[in-house]
C-alpha cells in the first residue's frame, strides 16, 4: 500500500461530528450549491402554495357563507387540522414557515405607521383601549387557567 492511499480523502469525506458542532460546513462544488438552490427554492414555493391553497380555501368558504370571521385564521385552523390528521406534512411547509417567522418583524411595520395615523383617535379614547386591553388580558389569563387545572383533573 503507498502512503497517498492511506492518506483520506477530504473532498469526499463526510463532516465529522466535531465539525458540525463548531459549525464548520462542507465545502460544495458548483453542482451542488445549485442543486442545493434548487431543492430550497422547490421547497419554498411548495410550502407558499399549500399555504395560500388553505388561506384560498378559507376565503371561499367565508364568502360562500357570507361570514364576517377571518379568513386566515379560518385557514390556519384549516392547515392546523390537515397538519394533525396528516393530510400535510410538515416538512412541506416548514422551510416557507420559518422563512416568514424570521422576517416577522417586518410585518409589523404597517401596523405602526397605522398606529401613528390614528393617533389623534388612540389620544381621545385611550381609556378604553386600555382598560379593554387590561381586562380581556385578566379574563383571558382566567380561562386558560381553568381550562388547564379542567385538563389535568380529567388526565388524573
Amino acid at each position: 500500500m503507498t502512503k497517498s492511499s492511506q492518506i483520506p480523502n477530504k473532498k469526499h469525506e463526510q463532516p465529522s461530528h466535531s465539525e458540525q458542532a463548531a459549525g464548520v460546513e462542507p465545502v460544495l462544488n458548483a453542482k451542488q450549491k445549485t442543486a442545493l438552490l434548487i431543492k430550497n427554492a422547490l421547497q419554498l414555493v411548495l410550502g407558499f402554495l399549500i399555504i395560500i391553497l388553505f388561506l384560498s380555501m378559507a376565503k371561499f368558504i367565508i364568502a360562500y357563507f357570507e361570514s364576517t370571521f377571518p379568513a386566515s385564521i379560518l385557514g390556519m385552523l384549516m392547515l392546523f387540522g390537515a397538519l394533525s390528521l396528516g393530510i400535510v406534512k410538515l416538512s412541506w411547509i416548514e422551510f416557507a414557515g420559518n422563512l416568514v417567522l424570521k422576517y416577522l418583524a417586518l410585518l409589523f411595520i404597517p401596523i405602526g405607521v397605522g398606529l401613528i395615523n390614528y393617533f389623534d383617535l388612540i389620544a381621545t379614547h385611550w381609556l378604553v383601549i386600555v382598560f379593554s386591553l387590561f381586562f380581556t388580558t385578566l379574563i383571558t389569563l382566567f380561562m386558560v387557567g381553568h381550562c388547564y387545572q379542567w385538563l389535568l383533573k380529567e388526565d388524573s
